[in-house]
C-alpha cells in the first residue's frame, strides 16, 4: 500500500508575518519583494535584481508562501527555473 501525501494549507499572512518573511527574502539574497493574496500563491514574491550577475549566482524569482502545517515555504515554479513547458 502506498503512503498518502500530505495536503499544504496556504494561509493569508497576518502583519506579524512580514517581518520574518522579509528576513527570509534578505537571507535567500532577494532585495524586491512584494506581497500578493490574489494569485495562485499567497505570499512574499521574491525579484531578483539582476539574476545573472547576482553575486551569490544566477537568481530566479520565486515565492514565500506560509502553510498551515509547515509555516513558511519558498517555492518555484518550472518559469521560475528558467524552464520551458
Amino acid at each position: 500500500m502506498r503512503a498518502q501525501t500530505q495536503l499544504l494549507t496556504q494561509v493569508e499572512w497576518t502583519a506579524a508575518d512580514f517581518e520574518q518573511g522579509e528576513a527570509i527574502a534578505r537571507h535567500l539574497g532577494y532585495e524586491q519583494t512584494a506581497y500578493t493574496s490574489t494569485s495562485a500563491l499567497w505570499g512574499l514574491f521574491c525579484l531578483p535584481e539582476n539574476p545573472a550577475h547576482h553575486p551569490r549566482g544566477p537568481y530566479r524569482g520565486g515565492c514565500i508562501i506560509k502553510t498551515k502545517e509547515l509555516g513558511f515555504l519558498f517555492v518555484q515554479d518550472p518559469e521560475d527555473l528558467g524552464m520551458r513547458a
